[in-house]
């Protein structure tokens, strides 16, 4: 259950950490678009990588134990639908700024993956 707590704790000071560096670039270039649909972004990704520390988690623990490989593209295919429904919502929630909140959206996500893909392999292939 530590493991958890650790994780998402590191979550939560990268996506502030994210989300603080692009309201400081918003502030600079106010042509960038920040609105209630980016914080409902970062929201949407802390919330697939808490599942996915508690699928690393849960499949390190118990029983049947299975291999990195498996639970990162368990993982990541979760993330992946949770990301494509999310943006569908965005389209049809949100059709005045649906273009700039889902091509930052795009953005979040891939730098979201490559830090968690870091993260992911620095903390959990050890174990």
């Amino acid at each position: 259950m530590r493991t958890i707590l650790k994780d998402n704790l590191v979550f939560i000071f990268f996506f502030t950490g994210l989300a603080l560096i692009h309201y400081g670039i918003h502030q600079a270039i106010p042509e960038l678009y920040f609105g209630d649909e980016i914080i409902l972004a970062y929201t949407v990704l802390f919330i697939l990588n808490s599942m996915g520390a508690t699928l690393f988690y849960l499949g390190k623990s118990g029983a049947a134990e299975i291999e990195f490989a498996q639970l990162y593209m368990i993982f990541t295919s979760l993330q992946m639908v949770g990301s494509f429904s999310f943006a569908a919502y965005i389209k049809i929630g949100y059709p005045e700024n649906v273009k700039p909140a889902l091509v930052q959206f795009v953005v979040l996500f891939l730098i979201t993956l490559a830090f968690q893909t870091v993260y992911f392999v620095k903390t959990k292939i050890k174990e």
